[in-house]
């Protein structure tokens, strides 16, 4: 499936939360990660998804923050992986930070370049790519 989704992962629902208006998916991605999802119920039933299904969890570049840890990163960011910036394209307004999560998962985020000057982020850098259980996409593979 074709997506504009940049940051994709591919593997299994392992837990499933359900309630009236929300479900919580969670999921075990390539390499081990485990991801979460937070979908309408609507959707999630029109998915029919279940545990050990197949899934591919999309995420938008500018959902995906980048931090650096700095005595300690704490976040309300439920899904927060570490991994090495590999690249960084600029426009002078926006940067786009291309990077390798730790167990290789390519990562991309979208980032203003205020943000980039501030966090004094290069390429080679150990940083954290994180996102919110609300910004991933779900598609039954």
């Amino acid at each position: 499936m074709p997506a504009s989704a940049r940051n994709a992962f591919f593997g299994q629902v392992t837990h499933v939360r359900r309630g009236t208006l929300l479900t919580e998916v969670s999921l075990r991605a390539q390499g081990g990660l485990s991801l979460a999802s937070v979908i309408t119920t609507e959707s999630f039933e029109s998915l029919l998804l279940s545990e050990g299904a197949a899934v591919t969890a999309l995420i938008k570049p500018p959902e995906v923050l980048v931090g650096r840890e700095n005595g300690g990163l704490h976040t309300s960011a439920r899904n927060n992986f570490k991994g090495r910036v590999t690249s960084l394209r600029s426009d002078g307004v926006a940067v786009e930070v291309m990077g390798k999560l730790d167990g290789g998962t390519p990562m991309c985020a979208l980032i203003t370049a205020k943000s980039l000057t501030s966090l004094e982020i290069k390429e080679n850098d150990e940083v954290s790519f994180f996102f919110k259980a609300v910004n991933v996409i779900l598609s039954a593979s």
